[in-house]
């Protein structure tokens, strides 16, 4: 599996405190991934630093590896496209990183479609609905979207009707026109109902077949059915990382995390 995103031995401090330290990670191509750990433990600053938010002290965030055939040394070498540390947030997102913050944004007073239409790549503002066609590759990329986050049968209706748990899906399908490699989402299941949590589960797990996702999430259940690889942070370092079931039985993640 080639590596799409590398992290490596980044360090950040706001006002003496280390909010990140000498932290690396990385997720492949394809890969569905979860953070968790308690409130301070750097998930936030994590995120903020891949999408160029933040610019840590010391390390550097790599996105998008390819092995380049070396004619004279007879082999192969890794080489990265981006060095994300040299990119703004902007030049970072057009790269194909896309990221869902907890609370879901939305043009409530536009219908689902629109909001699809509104969101993708080109430049797009609530007014150019009204005046602007869709090409057939747009209308199908909509509809292919609307699929992806099971609201194909609500895409008439106004953004601002939708549950809480819709407009979740609603704002991934967003990010989704963008065509990004590698999906950001903090904290989906938060406030949604059982059956809304079973379906995000579904959704992610499906996105996951041809883009990189990393979910951070506080809900362990959640994390469970999504059936990937969790990594623990504390205090800005990996504490432990494994499947779900070898991380809950780490003492040390018991007695910082799971305890409290």
């Amino acid at each position: 599996m080639n590596t799409l995103l590398k992290v490596e031995k980044i360090s950040v401090s706001f006002d003496g405190f280390k909010a990140i330290n000498s932290l690396s990670y990385s997720i492949g191509k394809n890969e569905l991934k979860a953070i968790i750990g308690p409130n301070g433990a750097g998930k936030t600053t994590f995120m903020d630093i891949i999408t160029g938010q933040t610019k840590p002290d010391e390390g550097n965030v790599l996105f998008g590896e390819r092995s380049v055939w070396l004619e004279s040394d007879q082999k192969y070498q890794v080489v990265w496209d981006e060095n994300l540390l040299m990119k703004s947030e902007s030049q970072i997102a057009l790269l194909g990183i896309g990221r869902k913050f907890q609370r879901p944004t939305v043009f409530e007073l536009k219908t689902v479609f629109e909001n699809l239409f509104i969101s993708m790549k080109k430049n797009r503002n609530p007014l150019s609905v009204l005046f602007q066609k869709l090409n057939r590759d747009e209308k199908n990329l909509i509809e292919k979207i609307l699929g992806e986050i099971s609201l194909k049968n609500e895409q008439d209706r106004i953004a601002g009707e939708l549950s809480h748990g819709q407009k979740q899906w609603l704002e991934i399908g967003m990010l989704l026109t963008q065509e990004p490699k590698l999906l950001l989402i903090d904290e989906p299941a938060a406030g949604m109902t059982s059956n809304e949590r079973r379906q995000t589960v579904e959704i992610l797990k499906k996105l996951s077949a041809d883009k990189s996702v990393i979910v951070v999430e506080h809900d362990m259940e959640f994390v469970k059915d999504l059936e990937c690889e969790v990594t623990v942070l504390h205090e800005g370092s990996i504490l432990s990382e494994g499947s779900i079931e070898h991380v809950s039985s780490n003492n040390e993640v018991i007695e910082v995390y799971l305890g409290r």
